[in-house]
């Protein structure tokens, strides 16, 4: 599950001083910039417990190798996604500057920076001038004036798990129909095919048939009967029932598919995540006793890929989907625009095309558009914990050609909160016999993440953006932050600071410490440890611009745009609950009320990250998308994933918490749309 505001990170970083080992320098035939040898480099990617690690050979003046150190806390396969493309261009075009790839943003910026490290100490080993290293920055030019049509029956734009699974079944109606005449092709801007299904954890699904008949008896694992009254419910009316029965029907089957024909690994189902959700729906991935098995998963789309090319499916990496060709018209869809990493135009034309794009996340400006105020704050744009290339363009140009969309305002999946950046010039500091759940590494904490502990924190006061209490702040860790839209503020005062200071972060978690095991370190900070960094840490946040100081609350409330009226107001409010030992308002449990003494007083700004959006385009019971109408269907488009699960919810709540939801309908939509498009091209 990862990769986003590492870059900022990256800018970050202070480099160490690594030692080399060095051949013997021989006569260049050019310029000598570099003594001959093999240098060691080091790069922050997306894992702030460790660097990326490299060891670059050079002769006098160019790159000759470079290998990457995987024995780091990257995911495997995003890790190795970089290596195997970049690497190679970086020594092809003898420059750091190519391309990062995409899906891989983080630990591309680091094997990079990495790189850097390393030539840095090559050019110094030589005596040559520091600004020598711009003979390694130069920018690769792109093709330009270069267009290629293609041709194909089923296109399916975006390879995660909804795509993958649409592409898979797409490429077995066809063989089974002509085996010489397997007309699918798969396109993913990213350098990775898995999406964020290859990173998440696990799948929601009814009573699968075989695997239940396997593990459990045959015996149903849930009352599906009881599943569906619950759901809607939820939902209250604003979903389309024909939509979550198709889930509820076909789920069960859709992971049958994946377990017993394609390789792929679930445990038996297990609860949701709140003691409402009783019903045993979410199947992890196996293995699920540790949260660093991201490398086995790949193997699982390592598989079913196999699996795909074997039955005469294609796919193209780094080739994004840009545009649609749309006939106004005959309302048809003819196929795509597109281009490739290295700006190669495409016109790829098809008899289905399948959006399967990870909804729009990745965009700011489609956020702030299309989230709804009406009944929280969500315009605006969010952190992304995840795939920051599901930018939404598909989705728009859809949409601009007539498509409707169903409970798009909805706000997004979120399930952690974090601060919008993070602090890396603190020491980290390992907790001895403990491993990272998520990382399989050392566990390891750092001072720098006070602000994180802080504006998750359940004896902190936290207010949204107009200065008012939003939830209970017990509730920030995971299932509620999103109520404050994009970004709110955890009020601390001078005396609550000092306690941190002298005793530490005091309030046991609540419930499992999810963002804080996905973000910064990666690891909370041990509980009752004093910080006595904490005023340093909290004026590094403020020369990052997230953390706020003023001598009084009005003057805060000045700084982060809140009416100081408000803001005093709503701290005295909640005072008085912490000496009454009760909070009439939101619950919050009355051993986590602290008072919020005097000043100066802080203000650091909490951000509730998302894994996609879940609002999108509608789609009728074919996955066809629909124009603006919600009845007339736009030929040849169909839409699954993320891009069209607003269908199962209402605008008025979040993301159900049953487990695996989206990836259910990912998995479940992609799979039945693929069938349902080969047999449309094929004429049945």
């Amino acid at each position: 599950m990862k990769r986003f505001f590492c870059l900022v990170l990256c800018v970050l970083m202070v480099f160490g001083a690594i030692g080399c080992t060095s051949t013997e320098p021989t006569e260049p035939e050019g310029e000598t910039l570099m003594v001959p040898g093999t240098y060691t480099g080091y790069g922050q990617g997306f894992y702030l417990g460790e660097p990326i690690k490299v060891n670059v050979t050079v002769d006098e003046n160019s790159i000759l190798e470079i290998e990457v150190d995987k024995d780091n806390g990257e995911t495997p396969t995003i890790l190795q996604a970089a290596i195997d493309k970049m690497v190679p261009r970086i020594i092809e075009h003898q420059s750091v500057y190519v391309d990062t790839i995409t899906g891989a943003t983080a630990s591309s910026a680091g094997i990079r920076l990495a790189v850097i490290d390393a030539l840095n100490k090559a050019l110094e080993a030589a005596g040559s001038d520091p600004s020598a290293i711009s003979a390694f920055q130069t920018i690769p030019e792109k093709v330009s004036g270069v267009t290629e049509t293609i041709n194909t029956g089923v296109l399916v734009v975006g390879m995660g798990g909804a795509g993958t699974t649409a592409a898979m079944r797409a490429a077995e109606i066809m063989y089974a129909a002509d085996p010489d005449n397997v007309k699918v092709l798969a396109i993913d801007k990213a350098g990775k095919y898995g999406g964020t299904s290859s990173i998440t954890t696990e799948m929601f699904a009814i009573n699968p048939p075989k695997f239940q008949e396997e593990h459990n008896d045959g015996k149903d694992y849930v009352d599906k009967t009881a599943m569906r009254k619950a759901w809607l419910e939820y939902t209250e009316g604003d979903q389309k029932t024909e939509m979550v029965d198709i889930l509820l029907d076909n789920s069960g089957k859709a992971l049958d598919w994946l377990y017993y024909e394609h390789g792929f690994r679930f445990s038996t189902p297990k609860r949701g995540f709140t003691e409402e959700d009783i019903y045993e729906v979410k199947y992890q991935y196996l293995p699920n006793d540790r949260g660093n098995n991201k490398d086995v998963i790949g193997q699982y789309y390592d598989g079913i890929y196999e699996d795909y090319t074997a039955l005469g499916g294609e796919y193209m990496l780094e080739t994004e989907a840009y545009e649609l060709i749309y006939d106004a018209g005959t309302n048809t869809v003819k196929g795509v625009k597109a281009r490739r990493y290295d700006g190669t135009e495409y016109e790829i034309y098809a008899d289905a095309v399948i959006l399967a794009t990870g909804g729009f996340a990745g965009n700011g400006d489609m956020m702030t558009k299309y989230l709804s105020d009406e009944y929280y704050p969500l315009k605006g744009a969010w952190k992304v914990h995840g795939s920051l290339q599901n930018d939404g363009k598909m989705i728009e140009s859809a949409i601009q050609n007539g498509a409707g969309t169903y409970n798009i305002g909805m706000c997004p999946i979120v399930h952690m909160a974090g601060t919008p950046a993070f602090l890396t010039q603190f020491e980290k500091r390992e907790i001895p016999g403990q491993k990272g759940f998520f990382t399989g590494r050392p566990a390891v904490w750092s001072p720098g993440d006070i602000p994180l502990n802080m504006i998750v924190s359940g004896d902190s006061l936290a207010v949204g953006r107009d200065g008012k209490r939003f939830a209970a702040e017990t509730n920030l860790m995971m299932l509620d932050p999103w109520k404050a839209g994009p970004y709110y503020y955890s009020i601390w005062s001078n005396d609550q600071v000092q306690r941190i200071k002298e005793e530490g972060f005091t309030a046991e978690w609540v419930g499992l410490p999810v963002g804080l095991e996905f973000l910064g370190h990666q690891c909370p900070i041990p509980l009752n440890t004093p910080l006595p960094e904490v005023e340093e840490v909290l004026q590094a946040g403020i020369e990052q611009g997230f953390i706020y100081k003023a001598d009084t609350l009005a003057e805060l409330a000045e700084l982060i745009g809140v009416d100081p009226a408000v803001l005093e107001e709503t701290v005295a409010t909640y005072n008085g609950y912490c000496d009454a030992g009760k909070d009439p308002e939101f619950g919050k449990p009355a051993e986590y009320l602290e008072k919020i003494g005097s000043g100066p007083y802080y203000a650091v700004t909490g951000a509730p990250y998302c894994y996609s959006t879940c609002g999108g385009l509608d789609i009728d019971t074919n996955f066809n998308v629909l124009l603006a109408d919600g009845k007339t269907p736009i030929k040849n488009l169909y839409a699954v994933g993320t891009d069209s699960i607003g269908v199962l919810f209402t605008e008025k709540k979040p993301y159900v918490t049953f487990g695996g939801a989206a990836q259910g309908w990912a998995y479940t939509s992609g799979y039945l749309c693929g069938e349902i498009a080969a047999n449309r091209v094929l004429g049945k």
